[in-house]
């Protein structure tokens, strides 16, 4: 093997997967909270596989994660709202 690793942790993370129905549109989105995102949710679209690192300071933020995530224009206020109920309480992980 060609690779040093410098690091390996192994963890129990915490998953959702969510599937959301807009008027016209579906958005599918996987959820992973780790102590490796430094109190980030890794948000994963499942239509593009596109991901994004976001905390609830981030919600108001939507030119920097809608785009990403594919969500539609007319739908980025209802899935802030969806943020700010799967985002507000902060996991607390060991830190180094």
């Amino acid at each position: 093997m060609n690779f040093d690793i410098l690091s390996e942790n192994k963890e129990n993370q915490a998953i959702h997967h969510y599937c959301l129905l807009s008027q016209d549109y579906r958005y599918d989105v996987t959820i992973v909270y780790s102590a490796q995102f430094f109190g980030k949710a890794m948000v994963t679209s499942m239509q593009s596989g596109r991901m994004i690192l976001l905390c609830a300071n981030d919600i108001n933020l939507d030119q920097y994660w809608a785009p990403t995530l594919g969500i539609e224009q007319e739908d980025i206020s209802e899935f802030q709202n969806f943020l700010r109920l799967v985002l507000q309480t902060p996991f607390h992980f060991e830190e180094y």
